[in-house]
């Protein structure tokens, strides 16, 4: 199970089904009421306790999706009876071209390649670009965007997502790969 808060009081849950075979979900029960959902909510309750810390909530909703065949997200909506704090997640973040720079996160490398050639044909400018690596994804910072951020934006989207992290956590848990160049550098190598 892979939990990533999304926003101040959502936490996205990805479980695969294979996962969720473990835990006793036959297929034929995954649309039956029974209490191994009852087993399944109290354990990502459980976990997002632990890793973020939390010790009072109040109600929680519960939205489920599936995306892919292999893997079923859950959101949980939490009412909070206090305020979070120290959450890696930073909220304005979550919104493509704040005035502290843009920053995304990609599945594979080779999506920033392409986003880099992408950038470079059109001859769009970007100042400065760090790239960092965690749990398997690549996170990648642009910074001086304010007047092609709607542009850069788009362009992000089209081959990475917004980032559910802030550089702050980045900068503690993840490795940072290249420092301030990183479209130049990737443009020259690839």
């Amino acid at each position: 199970m892979k939990l990533e808060r999304i926003s101040s009081n959502k936490i996205k849950y990805s479980i695969t089904f294979e996962e969720l075979t473990k835990k006793g979900f036959l297929q034929d029960e995954l649309l039956k009421d029974t209490f191994v959902w009852d087993v399944l909510f109290d354990e990502m309750l459980d976990e997002a306790s632990r890793v973020y810390e939390l010790n009072d909530f109040g109600a929680v909703s519960v939205e489920i999706f599936s995306l892919t065949s292999r893997e079923l997200v859950l959101i949980l909506t939490l009412e909070e009876e206090e305020p979070w704090q120290d959450s890696p997640v930073k909220d304005e973040g979550l919104v493509a071209g704040n005035s502290l720079g843009l920053l995304y996160r990609f599945e594979e490398f080779d999506h920033i390649i392409l986003l880099v050639k992408r950038v470079t044909a059109l001859n769009i400018g970007c100042e400065s670009s760090s790239l960092f690596a965690l749990d398997g994804s690549y996170y990648l910072k642009i910074d001086g965007t304010s007047e092609v951020s709607g542009i850069m934006g788009s362009l992000c989207s089209e081959y990475g997502e917004l980032s559910g992290v802030t550089e702050a956590y980045l900068e503690d848990y993840g490795n940072k790969i290249i420092d301030k160049v990183a479209f130049s550098l990737i443009h020259r190598h690839f």
